[in-house]
C-alpha cells in the first residue's frame, strides 16, 4: 500500500514538472514567434502596405496585404503561448503583487485581438470594429504587468530582476512621449508610429524572455532534485 502511494505522488510530482517545463518552453517560444513575425513582415511587405514612416505595424495585418497570414498568425500564436506560461508564473508567484502582475498579463490577450480582429474584419465578421480595443490592451496593459510583477520580484529578494521587469515597462511610456514630442507641430502628426509600436513590442517580448529564461534555470535546478 505504501509502495502504492509512493508511486503515485512520484506521478503527480513529475507530471507536475513536465507541465511546468512545457509551460516555460511556451514562454521562450512566445515572444520568438511574435517579435518574429511582426519584423519578418516588415521586410516582406509592400511599400504601399507598410513604411516605417507612413504606417502603423497593424497595417500589415490588412487582409489584402501579403503580410495578413504571417503578421496576424504570429500574433495569435505568440500571445495563446504566452497564456500557460502566465499559469507558471503564477504557480511560481511568492507575492500578491507578482500574482497580481500575472493578471494584468491579460496583455497578450489584447496580442491575440490584435491578430483576430484585424483592421478591416468587419468587412468578414462582427459588427463591431474590435482592433482599437484589443490594441489598447496590450500596449496599455503590458508596462503596468511589468511594474507591477517586477515590484514584486524587488519584495521577494529578487532586486536585479525586478529593477529589469520595471525598466523595461518604463521603456513603453518614454517611447511614447518621444514619438508625441517629435510629433509636435509637424504636418503629419501620425507619421513614425510604427516606431514607438515596436519598441513597446520589443520591451514586453524581452521582458517575457527574461522570465521565461529565470524559469527555465529553476526548472533545470528542479530536474536534479530527488522527486520524493
Amino acid at each position: 500500500m505504501n509502495g502504492l502511494m509512493t508511486e503515485s505522488i512520484h506521478f503527480q510530482i513529475m507530471t507536475g514538472r513536465n507541465w511546468r517545463q512545457v509551460a516555460t518552453a511556451c514562454g521562450l517560444a512566445a515572444p520568438v514567434v511574435a517579435l518574429g513575425a511582426i519584423l519578418l513582415a516588415t521586410l516582406l511587405a509592400a511599400p504601399e502596405t507598410f513604411t516605417w514612416r507612413g504606417r502603423a505595424l497593424s497595417d500589415m495585418g490588412r487582409y489584402e496585404a501579403r503580410t495578413f497570414r504571417l503578421f496576424n498568425g504570429g500574433l495569435i500564436l505568440g500571445g495563446l503561448l504566452g497564456i500557460p506560461f502566465a499559469w507558471r508564473l503564477w504557480v511560481a508567484s511568492r507575492s500578491g503583487l507578482e500574482r497580481l502582475g500575472v493578471v494584468l498579463w491579460i496583455a497578450t490577450v489584447g496580442l491575440v485581438g490584435v491578430g483576430v480582429f484585424f483592421i478591416g474584419h468587419t468587412e468578414f465578421y462582427l459588427g463591431t470594429d474590435l482592433h482599437a480595443p484589443a490594441a489598447l490592451v496590450y500596449f496599455g496593459l503590458a508596462p503596468f504587468a511589468q511594474w507591477v510583477y517586477g515590484t514584486g520580484q524587488i519584495l521577494a529578494d529578487e532586486r536585479r530582476l525586478g529593477l529589469v521587469s520595471i525598466w523595461l515597462g518604463i521603456v513603453h511610456p518614454l517611447a511614447w512621449l518621444g514619438w508625441l514630442l517629435s510629433r509636435n507641430g509637424a504636418s503629419d502628426p501620425m507619421a513614425w508610429f510604427a516606431v514607438p509600436e515596436m519598441v513597446a513590442a520589443l520591451a514586453f517580448g524581452c521582458w517575457i524572455l527574461v522570465l521565461a529564461f529565470g524559469q527555465y534555470r529553476q526548472d533545470a535546478r528542479s530536474r536534479t532534485e530527488p522527486a520524493t
